[in-house]
């Protein structure tokens, strides 16, 4: 009914934020980390004994002497680069990132959006229908995957059965059995269980392939799969969130500067989005 379309739009916005958020975190630590966005002698010196060099680039202040080729960047260097990487990062999830919600108007990209949204909230019934034993062990009905999206979010599920693959222990970790776990720990007598279900006070985030590339593969997407016992089907309602059709990866804009580059940001610079959704499948 109409309480039920509006529970599931207030659960999209809510996750689709919480993607951004942390896509943002991401690309911003990412550009941080490798200088993209920082530049020797951006900040005035306050010292009145040297030279002001804000506004030339590096080459014109070697040759006007006023540094050599060895100069390092200085403090307030690298904290303007920080601030313009995160807002760097803020403008992707707002332009780039499909949120459900219509680009602002004052964006000056390209970008060719319809009615609806790339980024599906699917409800989804996983279920053994071949199992005959009743105590028989959960068997793969969904395969190992990766998702082209920035993020897939998913509402931790009653029944356990999405499984995650760990490649530092090469073996198959259940989040949701985590955040059981978890629950019991902060609530052992489940006294919040009748207003809040366990499971509806979590959310797993799984990074996805585009995530991968903004991030500099510095978080690979996730392997993951889903298995189920006979006995009880599990219920699930992801987001995938993924780009705004039309918009085109812009290196320069989002994530600094090319020369800090790795060999994938450059071959997707320039690229619509869904050119490199499609070419990730």
């Amino acid at each position: 009914g109409e309480e039920g379309v509006k529970s599931m739009v207030d659960a999209f916005n809510i996750m689709s934020e919480v993607g951004k958020d942390i896509v943002r975190i991401a690309t911003a630590a990412s550009s941080d980390e490798t200088g993209a966005f920082v530049t020797v002698g951006s900040v005035v010196s306050q010292d009145e004994d040297l030279p002001s060099i804000a506004g030339l680039s590096f080459e014109e202040a070697t040759v006007s002497g006023v540094m050599d080729e060895d100069t390092q960047p200085s403090d307030d260097d690298i904290a303007r680069a920080s601030i313009l990487a995160s807002e760097a990062a803020t403008l992707l999830t707002e332009e780039i990132m499909d949120d459900g919600k219509p680009l602002s108007e004052s964006a000056n990209i390209e970008h060719d959006e319809g009615q609806v949204s790339m980024s599906p909230h699917r409800i989804c019934r996983y279920s053994n229908e071949k199992g005959s034993k009743r105590k028989a062990k959960p068997s793969e009905i969904f395969g190992a995957h990766t998702d082209t999206t920035f993020v897939t979010i998913v509402p931790a599920a009653a029944v356990s059965g999405l499984e995650v693959y760990d490649e530092d222990s090469l073996q198959w970790y259940r989040p949701e059995l985590n955040a059981r776990k978890h629950a019991k720990s902060v609530d052992p007598k489940g006294e919040m269980d009748a207003k809040f279900p366990w499971h509806s006070r979590y959310l797993i985030v799984m990074p996805g392939e585009l995530l991968q590339i903004t991030s500099r593969n510095n978080i690979p997407a996730a392997v993951h799969r889903v298995v189920a016992a006979p006995e009880t089907p599990r219920l699930s309602a992801p987001v995938l969130l993924r780009a705004r059709p039309g918009t085109k990866m812009d290196v320069e804009r989002y994530m600094g500067s090319l020369d800090k580059a790795d060999s994938l940001l450059l071959e997707t610079n320039g690229m619509k989005m869904e050119d490199i959704h499609s070419s990730l499948q």
